[in-house]
This record gives structure tokens, C-alpha cells and sequence, in this order.
């Protein structure tokens, strides 16, 4: 596409938001802090992730998108964790182990208060 011009609107969607590029780049300083080489230098990286985090939330924000709450960010915090920390199990028994973790137990289920 030469330069200046847009792509088709059907393209659009496609394209990362600005704010997923920076969630991006925090994530990747969180897989550096934690194989750094000393407790200083993950501190380092941990640091840069907030700010990295803090930048597409305002950028989200400058986009008029609207925050995510607490709970969906938790949720995705979560299933992001689960996927990573299960990367290596089957398909199917990854896919109802992290079901089970996010949904939680059936006694608890019923009693959360962001369910209403």
C-alpha cells in the first residue's frame, strides 16, 4: 500500500488495537523479570511492565474504549496464566482443567457476588 493512503475498511478490524501492542510489550518484560538474572534487574522489568500497562490503559482510554473491570481483567490474567502454565498438556484435559479453575467450585459459584 503506498505510503498516506488508508487500507479498506474491511482491513480494519483485522489491525491490533495501539493499547494490545503496549499490553504486549508488558508481557514480554514480565517473561524478562522473571528470568532475570538477579532480584534488581527483575525489579527493572517489573517496573517497565507497569508502565507499559498504565500507557494502553490510557491509550484504551484515548481510543474510547472503555476499561475493562476488575473482574474481566482477572479473567484474563487468569486464562492467560492457565494457558501458559498448561501449554504442554492435552488440548481437551487443558481446555476443562482451566474451565474448572476459572469458574471455580460449584459450592463457591453460587455465593460470588460478580455473578449478580
Amino acid at each position: 500500500m503506498p505510503p498516506g493512503t488508508n487500507p479498506p475498511r474491511r482491513a480494519l478490524p483485522l489491525m491490533a488495537k495501539d493499547s494490545d501492542i503496549l499490553r504486549e510489550n508488558a508481557d514480554n518484560c514480565l517473561h524478562l523479570a522473571d528470568n532475570a538474572a538477579d532480584e534488581p534487574a527483575s525489579k527493572r522489568y517489573r517496573r517497565i511492565a507497569e508502565a507499559w500497562t498504565a500507557l494502553a490503559e490510557e491509550q484504551d482510554w484515548l481510543d474510547g474504549h472503555p476499561a475493562q473491570t476488575q473482574t474481566e481483567r482477572a479473567t484474563d490474567l487468569a486464562e492467560g496464566t492457565i494457558d501458559w502454565l498448561s501449554k504442554d498438556a492435552g488440548s481437551d484435559d487443558a481446555e476443562n482443567r482451566k474451565r474448572r479453575l476459572i469458574e471455580g467450585p460449584t459450592e463457591f459459584r453460587d455465593a460470588r457476588v460478580d455473578n449478580e
